[in-house]
């Protein structure tokens, strides 16, 4: 039988397996609305909405147990280094394997979240410096395998670029979270062509909208996507209030501010792929049930329409739908996950539905292991 090490020397390159590395446990997760790839322009000196004052809003909200949500997304990756490989004799690249999934839940009649889809994929992943004719021979040898074909393993070029990522690895985990993100699309493509969605019947994503790069056969983008809503837990605090203003006054200067049910003003941002949005933060958790100032504080996201690039949302709008995030909250995962200030509690199970999802660590490196 051969094995992998086998099948890298087919197309002459040496392959040596290290300690199988858990990399999630070794590289800090970044803020979830970070993305240095494509850079995000904010302006927040006008509010992007019909109400133009600058403070901050108090919602009239009581607890109803009435949700505009019925859907909720969350996409979750695993990654692990088992080898290296060298190129040319001198060029060391990683060799990462990870599991990739997403899914959706939804809330059904009896008020409980049930799996709605769930995508999953598992992945071989190696440095595109490989020239594309062995990469491609080393890719059909390894499909080839039982092992492939038990996993539905698929073999995956990540590209490292030394000005941008700090390791050839970094590189390897940005590549599985862009499938993800991919696989995401897909699923809110599947949702919209099935007209799942509707004022009523809105999904939340586990995120910011930034992955929405691709286009799903019909005119208006921001019109299939209307009914979706982007919720971030962790956000960057030291983002400029304005373009202009850099190295003056940043985000988290106002949140601090922020009480229980108020939330800012409706903020303009444009993504490098030409996209609109309205980005507000909301306070979902009283300031005496959290631990630091800006915990309990969720990033919200909402892709504008052409007619709204001017004017912005309606404030009634964004009123309603942030109610609908307050309603969220209840119950929560406390004592269940550590980020529970910020995790509405039908997108925790989502999140728990797909993580349930993944084989156990030790079971699919040692997949790769005993076919080194």
């Amino acid at each position: 039988m051969s094995t992998l090490k086998d099948m890298f020397a087919k197309v002459k390159i040496p392959l040596y397996q290290n300690e199988s590395l858990d990399l999630d446990h070794y590289y800090q997760e970044p803020y979830q609305d970070m993305d240095e790839d494509n850079p995000d322009q904010y302006e927040m000196g006008t509010p992007f909405e019909s109400i133009t004052t600058k403070q901050k809003r108090k919602l009239s909200f009581v607890r109803e147990g009435m949700s505009n949500f019925c859907f909720f997304m969350d996409g979750s990756r695993r990654t692990y280094k088992i080898g290296d490989i060298v190129l040319q004799n001198s060029k060391i690249f990683p060799v990462v394997v990870a599991q990739v999934r997403a899914g959706c839940g939804y809330r059904g009649d009896d008020k409980k979240v049930h799996k709605h889809i769930l995508d999953q994929k598992n992945l071989l992943l190696v440095t595109s410096r490989i020239n594309d004719d062995d990469f491609e021979e080393f890719r059909m040898r390894i499909l080839k395998t039982a092992m492939a074909k038990s996993l539905q393993l698929d073999v995956i070029a990540y590209k490292y670029d030394r000005q941008k990522d700090l390791a050839p690895t970094n590189a390897a985990i940005a590549k599985a979270n862009s499938i993800m993100h991919e696989m995401e699309i897909g699923i809110l493509s599947q949702m919209v062509r099935s007209n799942d969605l509707d004022t009523d019947r809105m999904l939340i994503v586990d995120g910011p909208l930034q992955f929405l790069k691709e286009d799903t056969g019909k005119k208006d983008f921001a019109d299939l996507f209307y009914n979706v809503v982007g919720v971030s837990k962790s956000f960057d605090p030291m983002l400029p209030i304005s373009e202009r203003t850099r190295g003056g006054q940043q985000i988290g200067s106002q949140l601090l501010n922020l009480d229980y049910a108020e939330r800012t003003p409706v903020f303009y941002k444009k993504n490098s792929r030409g996209r609109v949005f309205g980005c507000w933060y909301l306070r979902i958790r009283p300031k005496p049930h959290v631990n630091s100032p800006l915990q309990g504080i969720i990033k919200v996201e909402k892709m504008a329409r052409e007619e709204e690039f001017e004017s912005g949302f309606e404030s009634d709008v964004i009123d309603n739908i942030s109610c609908s995030l307050l309603e969220e909250c209840t119950p929560t995962c406390h004592g269940k996950d550590e980020r529970w200030a910020a995790h509405l509690y039908p997108v925790y199970l989502t999140e728990t539905m797909v993580k349930s999802s993944f084989m156990g660590d030790l079971a699919f490196i040692n997949q790769f292991k005993k076919n080194f």
